[in-house]
């Protein structure tokens, strides 16, 4: 198998205490020796909330997407 993986992330601070990230991911997967190629999408965002110095909360949302060329094979999910 051959696999390809592209990401692009974006940090911002609203605040000092609260930051928003947003990350793009996009990936190939070759199959050497059959004839199936997926591609996968992933769609991120998460935002971390700084209670104190060695407190933080975090809150993850992400969209996953699988794009096979075989019939069935594809899937989608939200986490």
């Amino acid at each position: 198998m051959l696999v390809h993986t592209y990401t692009v992330e974006v940090d911002h601070d609203f605040r000092r205490y609260l930051t928003g990230i947003g990350k793009f991911t996009y990936g190939t997967l070759d199959y050497q020796g059959d004839s199936r190629s997926d591609k996968t999408y992933t769609l991120e965002g998460d935002v971390i909330y700084k209670m104190t110095r060695n407190l933080w909360i975090k809150g993850t949302l992400r969209r996953d997407i699988l794009d096979s060329n075989i019939a069935g094979a594809s899937s989608a999910s939200t986490l």
